[in-house]
């Protein structure tokens, strides 16, 4: 008898796994699709158009992938438990499941075992993949700005290079049009440049120098002294140098969002320093203006005094690299188990009896993920305006979810 129960539960693992991974797979594929053609486009406007190899662009594309996978995996592990579960009831497979005598937990337990899987997945993509392509990416996009020196060159636009800035027209085919240069680096006077056409070339691969060659020139150069003073002149062709090496640097350069855990944890070690020195300062600011109270005793200063005081005890300092590089942390890894805590929010659906199961359900989980997205992105956009840990933003979404669907639960299970 009893081996006879194993060997049914083996039976309905079997069967609530296969039904799972077929639904994920399908999720994944929508999912992937939207945010990949959303890539492809971003990529359309900045590189394609710019003659880029196709095997480069493909190559660029492929190492951006990681960043896709890192939201499409919890959402496709709520689809597919929101698909499977609102099909097992739309069909009365859940009401014969019960009427067995078989518990729930015996179809959420597969559910849940796959979607640790893939939180352990989504972690390792986060903390391992992502760091290693964003290198990659950052190398070949570098050797690309090397062949192609118009890559950070936009169409109508204003690119700022130092203390340079330069108004470009249309970028075509290597060719600047309508070009405007502000050359603001001298001491003494101040340029503008104007060009009808102008070239790039790399003159110095080391330093990323390049040459701009200038044709039909027109030259405005003012005094900062006197504004009485410029100077006015023309040519056929003008030959003007730019340093790219600062643009070279912000491409370099590893955003919190790409780095890995370790890296993490000492740049937030780094930040608790600056911040203590900040509270130091505070605390020291504060003890010297209370001095100054008593001092000022009977005096007009006690009111601005007080106030100044009164302010500086409630505006606790907050330091942005610290809290951006926290939030970067804890995403990750609340990032990773939103896949079981959002699969966690399609049970309820076990106990109603709806139509078109699947169909809901996949609706229901576009539903969420939407409103998962928007929470997770308010809570970003407000971790540098509070002094506390922006890990409580961070992890609001997923209190929220797992706090309602527990609500939901327990009141489903009264009726």
């Amino acid at each position: 008898m009893e081996r006879g129960a194993v060997r049914s539960y083996r039976i309905l693992y079997s069967y609530v796994a296969k039904q799972f991974l077929l639904s994920f797979i399908v999720a994944f594929a929508f999912f992937f699709f939207i945010f990949f053609i959303n890539q492809i486009l971003l990529y359309a406007q900045r590189i394609l158009i710019k003659q880029v190899p196709f095997k480069s662009m493909i190559t660029l594309v492929l190492l951006s992938m990681p960043q896709i996978f890192l939201y499409t995996i919890p959402f496709s592990t709520l689809s597919a438990s929101s698909m499977v579960i609102g099909e097992f009831s739309a069909n009365n497979e859940i009401i014969a499941l019960r009427s067995a005598g078989i518990s729930l937990w015996k179809m959420f337990k597969m559910i849940a075992a796959i979607s640790l899987v893939l939180v352990a997945l989504t972690y390792s993509i986060a903390d391992f993949l992502i760091p290693y392509t964003n290198v990659r990416f950052k190398k070949l996009y570098t050797s690309l700005l090397q062949e192609i020196p118009t890559l950070e060159v936009k169409s109508y636009a204003i690119n700022t290079i130092g203390d340079i800035t330069v108004v470009t027209g249309e970028v075509k085919d290597g060719l600047i049009s309508d070009l405007v240069v502000f050359d603001t680096s001298n001491s003494d006077d101040r340029e503008i440049i104007r060009a009808k056409q102008g070239t790039l070339e790399l003159i110095d691969l080391s330093s990323f120098i390049y040459r701009l060659n200038l044709y039909d020139v027109q030259l405005l150069s003012n005094s900062r002294t006197s504004l009485n003073e410029y100077t006015y002149a023309t040519a056929e062709r003008m030959t003007y140098y730019l340093d790219f090496s600062s643009q070279l640097n912000q491409i370099n350069d590893l955003s919190p969002s790409k780095m890995n855990s370790k890296e993490l944890i000492a740049k937030i070690d780094e930040r608790l320093d600056d911040l203590e020195r900040l509270n130091t300062q505070r605390e020291k600011k504060i003890t010297e203006l209370e001095m100054s109270l008593e001092e000022a005793e009977g005096s007009d200063k006690i009111s601005d005094l007080s106030e100044q005081i009164e302010m500086l005890k409630n505006q606790k300092p907050i330091n942005f690299y610290l809290q951006y590089y926290r939030a970067e942390l804890h995403k990750k890894i609340a990032l990773s188990l939103s896949c079981l805590i959002l699969a966690f929010i399609s049970f309820p659906l076990s106990f109603l009896k709806i139509k078109h199961g699947r169909l809901f359900g996949f609706g229901l989980s576009l539903l969420v993920a939407a409103l998962y997205w928007a929470l997770l992105f308010v809570a970003q956009s407000q971790i540098i305006r509070y002094a506390f840990h922006p890990g409580f933003l961070i992890w609001a979404p997923n209190a929220l979810i797992v706090g309602t669907t527990l609500c939901i639960l327990l009141f489903m299970r009264r009726l």
